[in-house]
């Protein structure tokens, strides 16, 4: 019979929390440095699950001579694979490879070893099978993911949940392929499935232009980052300046002094970061306590009153300045305005021109933030941001009633309806980006992007809250926010204004939950869906302080990405991917009431519920396979992504999961096992 084994990537080498590592002392003897160290097996480096070798380790200097009386440490690549001991023993856990080493001090020698399953194990032949309650879920130890034997009883119904739980942004993806003997297809509840065509539920919807949003964000990056240093220098001297003088500022005219009527110019290239400025002209038509608007010189007529734009400076300073400032932190001030600049100009509608399925709302650019002037720290000369408006503001959308720039916002009603839920998601930027520049002074870059727009998609969340009178852990239901005591007619229709495309993503997630990852820099609406989700369960399973503490935390990072996450909620680099694969399990379960595990739960929301009556669906369109003898599932799953299979054990009969022969896996991939009947 052919042994099946799995080729096993390393999963967070950097940290080896979970190596074996002990040292072993050698016979006393020999002289000179440790130029090499030679890991040897006694016989075949291949193994059975649970048996064991003994390897063996020599020092050799640099003439390749053996020495004696060296220490060696011991380490595995893969303890889910192969652990080893303090004395080169070497055991099988799973079936796989492992990279076994031997080191003294910097100095290393390794070499594989190979674990696979015996006939016996193979088969269920003398083993007692698994048995679960309907609502259990068991994660799969080494042997089970080679081979999983499942008693059918009285009949059992399961979901076996593949979870990619490798912290990796890239496109990297890990293969699952497993066969299955004595199953049937599962015919009970819950039953996810997806929906012919795909998310045709939104293709008359347009929806915001993600992927635009998204590589200014990489821009950023790649452009600004380098410029840290300069910022900052640019900053410490101008903090030394007399307090309460304006700032120098690329936005000529506006001061703590500014006045409605003032004409200013503002480059307005949204394609470039630091590259040739495109002078507008605007004029400034509102000012209230925290917002300025200027409205660009080349606004169609028949827009925007004044009495309009006052309207929004109003709202952003009751509304969402209050909500942002508190969740996230309070803006810097580098033009000493005491104001955030909202510039009204048809630059953002061109930015949708040709477009049919997707529109630009608006957005921030953290150059803005950035000195236009070359700095000299030390004996570094850093060249400064040319394009640069050097204060703080965003850019939003104006009427345009023939569609002369693009065929969106023709109208008041279109811009009015997505202008707050803009707002609030591109102050979190200015805000996160701000701090990350001027206040966290540690901080090396900006924000990694998808957990960047996890945060401004937490911001429209928190004001649909506002709007709604609902909050967190109120599990809310699809009824609940369209007919409950605090939803009601024109509030509503606002309200979900605010949150509908989080959900919306999410939606559409779930349906490619295999191939998409809410942790990626140059993804699409299902990251920004998965990543407001993932933030909405971490908020949700905090355990001291407030919500507010922890998102307010993020946006002052010292750190970026997955350090800053495991910072923040207290949870090392494995803890942190175990969390992601809690949360993919609650995808599937949440809401069936199958159990009452609260690490499979999302205590604010029940997207069964919200998602099915909110798009008209007819099912939880969540991604599924069968997982049947004459249908092995092979899939490529991407790190984040879940692959949700079902199955049916008849009574009676032992059901097995076996990886298919030949394949490749990695033990990145957890595997937990749900009863669903």
């Amino acid at each position: 019979m052919k042994r099946r084994y799995s080729i096993i990537a390393v999963l967070f080498l950097a940290s080896c929390s979970h190596c074996s590592s002990d040292k072993t002392t050698g016979p006393p003897g020999g002289s000179g440095p440790v130029a090499s160290v030679s890991v040897t097996a006694g016989g075949s480096p291949a193994m059975f699950i649970g048996a064991s070798i003994t390897l063996t380790a020599a020092a050799h200097n640099a003439a390749g001579a053996a020495l004696t009386g060296q220490t060696f440490t011991w380490t595995s690549s893969n303890p889910l694979v192969a652990s080893v001991s303090s004395t080169g023993v070497v055991t099988g856990v799973s079936a796989g490879v492992a990279s076994i080493s031997a080191a003294v001090d910097t100095i290393a020698g390794q070499t594989s070893v190979i674990v696979s399953a015996s006939a016996a194990q193979l088969s269920c032949s003398g083993v007692t099978p698994l048995a679960l309650n309907v609502g259990d879920v068991h994660q799969l130890t080494g042997l089970e993911r080679s081979s999983l034997c499942i008693g059918g009883g009285a009949g059992s119904e399961y979901a076996l949940i593949a979870f990619n739980s490798s912290l990796d942004t890239s496109a990297t993806t890990s293969t699952v392929a497993l066969t299955a003997t004595n199953t049937v297809a599962a015919a009970n509840a819950p039953t996810p499935q997806v929906i012919a065509g795909g998310p045709q539920q939104f293709a008359q919807r347009a929806r915001r232009d993600v992927g635009f949003e998204m590589r200014m964000r990489a821009m950023e990056r790649r452009e600004l980052n380098p410029k840290f240093a300069a910022a900052r220098a640019w900053f410490a001297n101008r903090s030394r300046q007399t307090p309460g003088r304006k700032g120098i500022s690329a936005i000529l005219g506006v001061s703590n002094s500014a006045t409605v009527g003032s004409l200013i110019s503002l480059n307005g290239n949204a394609n470039s970061a630091c590259g040739t400025p495109q002078p507008r002209g605007a004029m400034i038509v509102a000012i209230s306590s925290h917002a300025i608007i200027a409205v660009d010189t080349l606004t169609p007529p028949g827009g925007l009153t004044t009495a309009d734009y006052q309207g929004f400076a109003a709202t952003f300073d009751t509304l969402i300045y209050p909500i942002d400032t508190l969740n996230f932190g309070v803006p810097t001030d580098i033009d000493r305005n005491g104001h955030a600049l909202l510039f009204f100009s048809p630059i953002v509608n061109s930015l949708s021109q040709g477009r049919v399925g997707s529109y630009v709302g608006g957005f921030f650019f953290s150059r803005d933030l950035f000195p236009l002037t070359t700095t000299i720290v030390g004996t570094d000369t850093l060249t400064g941001c040319a394009g640069s408006n050097v204060g703080e503001m965003f850019y939003l959308p104006v009427v345009d009633p023939n569609s002369q720039y693009s065929s969106f916002f023709q109208d008041k009603a279109s811009v009015a309806a997505q202008l707050p839920s803009t707002i609030v998601h591109e102050f979190q930027h200015l805000i996160n980006a701000g701090r990350h520049l001027y206040v966290n002074t540690s901080a090396t870059s900006l924000e990694q992007s998808w957990l960047d727009e996890s945060q401004a998609m937490l911001a429209q969340e928190l004001l649909y809250y506002h709007i709604s009178g609902f909050g967190p852990k109120q599990k809310l239901t699809y009824p609940t926010i369209s007919t409950g005591a605090n939803a009601n007619g024109t509030q509503l229709a606002i309200a979900l204004a605010n949150v509908q495309s989080n959900l919306e993503d999410v939606s559409v997630y779930i349906q490619t939950a295999e191939s998409s990852t809410p942790y990626n820099n140059t993804e699409n609406i299902q990251t920004l869906g998965a990543g407001w989700q993932f933030m909405r369960y971490m908020l949700d399973h905090t355990t001291a302080g407030t919500q507010a503490s922890y998102s307010r935390a993020i946006d002052n990072g010292l750190v970026s990405g997955f350090a800053n996450l495991s910072n923040v909620f207290s949870q090392s680099l494995p803890t942190l991917a175990t969390t992601y694969q809690s949360w993919a399990i609650a995808q599937y379960i949440d809401g069936t009431g199958l159990t009452s595990n609260a690490a499979y739960s999302n205590p604010s929301w029940n997207f069964r519920s919200v998602i099915a009556g909110l798009f008209s669906q007819s099912t939880y369109a969540l991604l599924t396979r069968p997982l049947l003898p004459a249908s092995p599932v092979s899939v490529s799953l991407r790190g984040g992504g879940a692959s949700y299979m079902r199955f049916r054990v008849n009574a009676g009969v032992t059901g097995q999961i076996v990886p298919t022969a030949n394949a490749v896996a990695s033990t990145a991939v957890t595997y937990a096992l749900v009863r669903t009947f």
